[in-house]
Parts: structure tokens; C-alpha cells; sequence
């Protein structure tokens, strides 16, 4: 058995080792990296504490992304003194945290739970750009898996708790308490306790609205911005975006990168189908959240909904992951033949992140990133 400490001491080398590679591949310096994707979007927001989002002068934009990762940035930048390196921080330490509640979730449904943690650092390739950079998936991550846990052990404040973590998180974070109220009814573990600690997500968005309300005057200012971002309706016919995005030209990217991601959406969905064809029971949980984590996330629509679709299905990762790895040779040989594989997704990390930089250079432009990594730090 690995311990705990060596397993997060593999998740932040490897992340350390994409964010030397990254910026070597780019010449970027490592710290700037933390500009690249929404990661500026979240910096900025950590710049507005206390007074959330507001900044003279400019208009709603930033409310379009959740507070839980910004206050994080904040709170660590009272330890590190530069924003870049908090952004970065609070990603690494949450995604080798996830890694280790992973472990725990692996431990209650496979034989081979180091194993399935092992590949839960690397995989999926995004899952390894998002734990290197300022991104807030890893939070977003750990939060589920905390509250997947929980409902696995039958606490309910705990998964409350975890539950309103997630929904400030990430806009999509109220999937978790329908994730979570499905493993802990597929456990027969559903009573009158699970009802007021399930009000706590409900009330942590109320409050973040109420606070919307009263800073811009709109309570839903920013699911406003969020569809405007997303650049069209918000929600499609099941499969739709997603096969209009692999016959359609790419957006970013060109052909390599629609199969890539047409590769990751096909995996997930036979995944999914394998898993509910042989209807184990002791996987059921598994199938539910997975179920629900895909649900969702084919039904979006707009123009990134087949771009991000990568980053989005992540949540959808641990279910998968755990389906996926009784399919392993159970050979310890056979699998270290394929341990070189492992490498495969700093490749395709780095050429996602060569694209997101052509196209954040395309949409701010070069001086905007040498002005936020002065104003920024």
C-alpha cells in the first residue's frame, strides 16, 4: 500500500514537472502561467476582496465565475506574497488532495486502489493541465469527492458541507448534492437528516445571489454574463453539441485537437455504456454519478460547450476511472510495460495549452498578459 504522502508527493511532481514543461514549451515564465485560461478571470477576482467582484469602473464580467477559488487565492496570498504563485498553490495542494480522496473512494470499490489513484494523476490529460495551472477544477474536484464520501459513510452535515463547497466553486457545482442524494439513496441511507443538510448548498447560492443582488442589482447577473460567455443557448438537445462539433470546422486547434476531444467524449460515453450493461450492484453508486455527471454536461449547448467539453466532463473522471480499471491486466508486469504511457498526457497537455495560448493571445492580446503579470502579482 503507498502511503498518503507518497501519493501526494506524485501528484504535485508530476503537476510541478507539466508547469516547468509548460513554461519551457512556451517561454513563459512559470508564474505567469497562472494568467493562461480563466486563471487571470480568477486573479482578478481575488484582487476585489472583500468587496466581491465589484471594481470601479468596469461593468459585471467577473461574476460570470464562482468565489470559492478566488477567496482561496486571497487567503494564500497572506502567506505567499505574489497572487500568481497563490493561484498556483492552491491548485497543486487541491489537486494532490483530490488525489488522496480518490484514493479513499478507490478504496471502497476497487481491489487495486493505489492503482486507480496512480492513473488519477495523470489521467485525463485535462485533468493534469487543470492541477498545474490556476484553475478551479481541483477545488471543484475535491469538494465532490468529499461529498461522495461522506454519502458513502453515511454523514450527512459532512456532505452538506462539502456540497456548499462545490456549488461556490463551479458554476455546475449543484450537480453534487443530486450526485450525492443519489449514492446515499442507492445505499438506503436517505431520512430526515439528509433534508436540512442538503439546504446548505441551497443556502450558500442564496446568499451569493442575495450578494449579486446587492452589488449589481440583478440576482442572476451572473448566469447573464455566464450565457453570454458561453456564446449561445446554454442548453441543446443530448449529443447535440456534441456531434455538431465533430462535423462542424474546429473553432481552436484544427483537426488534431476535435479528435482529441471527440476521443474523450466517446470514452466517457462507453464507459458508461459498459458500466450500465453489466449492472453490477456494488457499482451502482458509481453509475449514478457518472450518469448524472454526463447527463448534464451532453445536454449544454452554445459555442464552448464541445471546446471545453474536456474540462467540463472532469467531474465525471473518479466514476469513470473506478469503471475503467478492473479492465487492467492484472499482471504487475504487463503493467509496467505500460507505465511509459503516463507520459502520453504531458503530450497532449502541452499541445492543449500551445492552443489556449494562441487563442488567449488572439482574444486579449500580448500586452493585456504583460500588464495583468505587473498588475496581478
Amino acid at each position: 500500500m503507498i502511503r498518503a504522502a507518497g501519493l501526494a508527493a506524485a501528484a504535485l511532481a508530476a503537476r510541478g514537472a507539466f508547469l516547468a514543461a509548460g513554461s519551457k514549451a512556451l517561454g513563459v515564465p512559470a508564474l505567469d502561467l497562472a494568467l493562461r485560461y480563466d486563471g487571470h478571470v480568477y486573479l482578478r477576482i481575488a484582487h476585489t476582496l472583500p468587496a466581491l467582484y465589484v471594481v470601479p469602473g468596469q461593468g459585471p464580467y467577473l461574476t460570470g465565475w464562482f468565489p470559492l477559488y478566488p477567496l482561496l487565492i486571497r487567503a494564500a496570498a497572506a502567506i505567499v506574497p505574489d497572487y500568481r504563485a497563490a493561484a498556483l498553490a492552491v491548485s497543486a495542494i487541491a489537486s494532490a488532495s483530490a488525489v488522496l480522496l480518490f484514493r479513499r473512494l478507490a478504496g471502497r470499490f476497487s481491489r487495486r486502489p493505489d492503482l486507480a489513484a496512480i492513473l488519477f494523476i495523470f489521467l485525463p490529460p485535462m485533468w493534469l493541465v487543470t492541477g498545474s495551472l490556476a484553475f478551479v477544477e481541483p477545488v471543484f474536484l475535491c469538494a465532490a469527492l468529499a461529498a461522495a464520501l461522506a454519502a458513502l459513510d453515511d454523514r450527512p452535515w459532512a456532505a452538506g458541507a462539502a456540497c456548499a463547497a462545490a456549488a461556490l466553486a463551479q458554476k455546475s457545482g449543484f450537480l453534487v448534492p443530486v450526485i450525492v442524494l443519489l449514492i446515499a439513496g442507492s445505499r438506503r441511507r436517505l431520512d430526515a437528516r439528509w433534508l436540512p443538510a442538503l439546504a446548505l448548498p441551497a443556502l450558500a447560492l442564496a446568499g451569493l445571489q442575495g450578494w449579486l443582488w446587492r452589488a449589481f442589482g440583478d440576482p442572476l447577473i451572473n448566469l447573464k454574463v455566464q450565457r453570454e460567455v458561453f456564446g449561445g443557448a446554454l442548453f441543446d438537445a443530448p449529443l447535440h453539441a456534441f456531434v455538431r462539433g465533430l462535423l462542424d470546422p474546429p473553432l481552436m486547434g484544427g483537426p488534431w485537437r476535435k479528435a482529441a476531444i471527440g476521443a474523450c467524449g466517446l470514452a466517457y460515453l462507453g464507459t458508461a455504456a459498459a458500466a450500465f450493461w453489466r449492472a453490477k450492484p456494488e457499482e451502482r453508486p458509481l453509475r449514478l454519478w457518472l450518469g448524472v455527471a454526463l447527463g448534464f454536461y451532453f445536454c449544454l449547448g452554445g459555442v464552448w460547450a464541445f471546446q471545453s467539453l474536456p474540462r467540463f466532463l472532469l467531474l465525471a473522471a473518479p466514476p469513470a476511472i473506478l469503471l475503467l480499471e478492473p479492465l487492467l491486466p492484472r499482471a504487475e508486469r504487463r503493467l509496467l510495460l505500460l507505465a511509459p504511457l503516463l507520459l502520453l498526457p504531458y503530450f497532449a497537455g502541452l499541445l492543449e495549452l500551445a492552443q489556449a495560448e494562441a487563442l488567449l493571445r488572439r482574444a486579449w492580446g500580448a500586452d493585456y498578459l504583460s500588464a495583468a503579470s505587473q498588475e496581478l502579482r
